[in-house]
């Protein structure tokens, strides 16, 4: 089950989240990445001239001195040691909610995208198909002028599809059609590997629907929940407002939406109940399905969204469709279709409706709930679009231009390197039987490393770009995305597609395939660089790809044997041994405040905090290897510090980050990710081997009194 991104929201969908851990757990999730798709035209342009404003990446260093402040001391707080300095030379944007090396890269990668996009975007016979989508699309989507001028007229047929609903023997049929067009209305439907045979692709059904970042949004009495709940109430208002409602109405309308998110958000998942693969594996069929609908026709939905009408389907979440199926019978039609109208606006309010509805959109999503103080530039969320909708197409031509060979073998060197110290990792683990060694093992010989780009890419041909149809363009960029999903259930799963295009600054562990992604946009300084020591890329991206290894055994990759089966491969003896290891990291990133009165969530948090310290781990011993086979002077000194010292401080610097207070308290109750001071502080606590690397001792804070570690 593929993630949606919602571009009327800075954060991916709630099925996203639901689905982010089974289907990859991402190194980072703040960034856009767009989970696109096979072949576009082979030609390979001349390399163009870096764009204006564009710094050569060489510029962007994996360990650079000159971001360290010495006036601090590494033992008390080595995030601050090693990235005062970048702190000091990068004032947080105002069209940022936070920004860090990672949003480094990925402007960088941005602009090179739109000089790409410019370069194409004047109609010319020369362009090839996919240089026309591209070029088509993006010149649309920066054509304000001619979107303000259409207003909701593009909007308008699928507006009438909502007002004229009948009645509820209707709505399978109209639900199906707003899916296709990627309208998350009441619950989400997609094509996802089966539980118990990753061989096999069925229909999974979630959870979905709701305005609001999670559940928790809706359920929580603080007083700051309380505010943002008005605010979203105001938001909402505001939206039918421009749709030409009164005033009055538009209040009226903006609480029942309100009023049945709420029944929604009750019924679902937490988000830490929603990382637990057992809490989503309920495999039924249609029939059984549909009978327990006994107010909404499963069998018509299916038919209507061409999905399976028969035969075995995962129904991830019971409680949920029990209540919907009590929502329906309960909630009057004119409310259902109130609820559907804002959903379409919002799926639509970013770039492809009037500006109007795309600075509200950004005033409450950015602006109120993380605290952004501009809008970004138009280019640049238009670049962003295109590597969403047609991420392949252009995926392939930002590859030709910026991703030589070398750096994709210079990664798969690095990344088998690190699954060598991770086999022996495990042969030295001394709570783990050789039984639970052996199948572990064996998964970590299975997996699949995917570095850079596909081998074969998406082909977008039967996909119609127009130009100066912007809203046009988006529904059928999703009704592409969704046919294409949807047409992968019944057959043999292609373990060689992506979930991330090329240009992408981030990776991700998909547990259903065994497989490691690594994407090219990532691959490059300031986290990985031909021309700096081992030292540093170990640190910095070694950490990463161990990371992402280690996703393949943290509290929920465990649980995927090496095949992508939900299978117990643990003894019960293992399996306690591991939990109260884990049950460690639990509380001590519990004990962490984020911002003033908000806690980190431990066991939301628990799979990257693992990963962060397992592949912190693996990512030591392999390069210690290497520095060993190279009998390399672990004395000698470049810039003042050791290689290991290096390897710590390049470590620290890929997490350098500014970051407003709002969006800390939003990532703190719906992120799985720790703040990058804690993925660098905490972790770093957790290895005497930093400790030694800086003679650091207790009871200084980067030693911990009680280290955490499982891997």
């Amino acid at each position: 089950m593929p993630c949606r991104y919602s571009p009327a929201s800075p954060a991916l969908s709630p099925v996203c989240l639901r689905f982010s851990a089974i289907l990859g757990c991402a190194l980072v999730l703040a960034l856009p990445g767009a989970f696109l798709s096979n072949p576009v035209h082979a030609q390979t342009p001349a390399k163009p001239a870096a764009p204006v404003g564009v710094a050569p990446k060489e510029e962007l260093r994996v360990f650079d001195p000159s971001l360290i402040d010495t006036s601090v001391n590494a033992c008390e707080d080595f995030y601050q040691f090693s990235c005062k300095g970048w702190f000091k030379r990068n004032p947080l944007p105002p069209d940022q909610t936070s920004y860090g090396r990672f949003n480094e890269l990925f402007e960088l990668n941005r602009l090179h995208l739109r000089h790409i996009l410019e370069a194409v975007s004047t109609p010319s016979a020369t362009r090839s198909p996919n240089e026309q989508k591209i070029g088509d699309e993006y010149a649309t989507c920066m054509d304000v002028a001619t979107i303000d001028q259409k207003g909701l007229t593009p909007l308008q047929p699928e507006l009438n599809r909502i007002a004229t609903l009948k009645n509820r023997s209707e709505l399978p049929t109209l639900l199906a059609h707003l899916h296709s067009i990627g309208v998350n209305a009441f619950f989400g439907m997609d094509a996802m590997q089966d539980f118990a045979d990753s061989t096999t692709v069925i229909s999974g059904y979630a959870a979905d629907g709701l305005g609001l970042p999670e559940r928790d949004y809706y359920t929580r009495t603080d007083a700051k929940s309380v505010e943002q709940r008005q605010q979203y109430v105001a938001h909402v208002a505001k939206m039918f407002q421009l749709a030409g409602e009164t005033s009055t109405q538009a209040a009226r309308d903006a609480q029942t939406v309100l009023a049945i998110e709420t029944t929604l958000a009750k019924a679902s998942l937490t988000v830490t109940e929603q990382r637990d693969p057992q809490n989503l594996n309920h495999p039924t069929d249609v029939a059984a399905f549909d009978k327990d609908l006994s107010h909404f026709s499963l069998i018509t939905y299916a038919k209507a969204v061409h999905a399976p009408t028969s035969g075995k389907i995962n129904d991830t979440e019971p409680k949920f469709f029990a209540a919907f199926n009590t929502l329906l019978a309960d909630t009057p039609l004119d409310q259902i279709k109130t609820y559907l109208r804002w959903h379409l606006m919002h799926a639509f309010a970013g770039t492809s409706l009037p500006q109007t509805f795309d600075h509200e959109t950004w005033n409450f999503y950015a602006h109120i709930l993380n605290g952004a103080e501009q809008e970004q530039d138009r280019w640049k969320r238009c670049t962003s679009r295109v590597d969403r909708e047609l991420g392949e197409a252009l995926g392939q031509v930002y590859v030709a231009h910026y991703f030589p060979p070398a750096e994709k073998q210079r990664t798969l060197e690095m990344t088998l390197a690190i699954e060598q110290a991770m086999d022996k990792d495990i042969d030295a683990l001394d709570w783990m039987s050789s039984t639970t060694k052996a199948r572990a093992k064996e998964k970590l010989h299975g997996v699949m490393n995917k570095i850079g780009y596909p081998d074969k890419w998406r082909d977008y041909s039967t996909l119609t770009i127009v130009r100066g149809d912007t809203l046009g363009n988006q529904v059928r960029a999703d009704e592409f995305e969704h046919a294409r999903d949807l047409a992968k259930i019944g057959k043999p799963v292609d373990k060689g597609e992506w979930g991330m295009t090329p240009p992408t600054v981030n990776a991700y562990y998909d547990g259903q395939q065994n497989n490691v992604n690594f994407p090219a946009g990532y691959l490059q300084p300031p986290f990985f660089s031909g021309k700096e020591d081992d030292a540093a890329n170990f640190g910095d991206m070694g950490s990463t790809i161990g990371h992402e290894l280690t996703h393949g055994f943290d509290d929920e990759g465990r649980q995927f044997d090496a095949t992508g089966n939900l299978k117990d491969w643990w003894t019960k003896d293992d399996e306690l041994k591991f939990t109260e290891r884990a049950d460690c990291m639990v509380k001590q990133f519990d004990a962490i405040e984020s911002v003033p009165g908000v806690h980190l969530n431990g066991k939301l948090t628990l799979g990257e905090n693992l990963a962060d310290l397992g592949g912190l781990w693996l990512a030591w011993i392999a390069w210690l290897d290497k520095a060993h086979e190279a009998h390399l002077d672990l004395t000698s000194k470049a810039y003042g510090y050791t290689p290991e010292q290096r390897f710590w401080i390049a470590y620290a610097q890929q997490w350098c980050t500014q970051t407003r207070p709002e969006s800390l308290r939003t990532a703190a109750q719906v992120d799985p990710h720790s703040p990058d001071e804690w993925r660098t502080n905490a972790i770093l606590q957790d290895l005497p081997e930093f400790a030694k690397s800086f003679n650091c001792k207790a009871p200084q804070k980067m030693v911990a009194a009680k280290p955490c570690r499982v891997w």
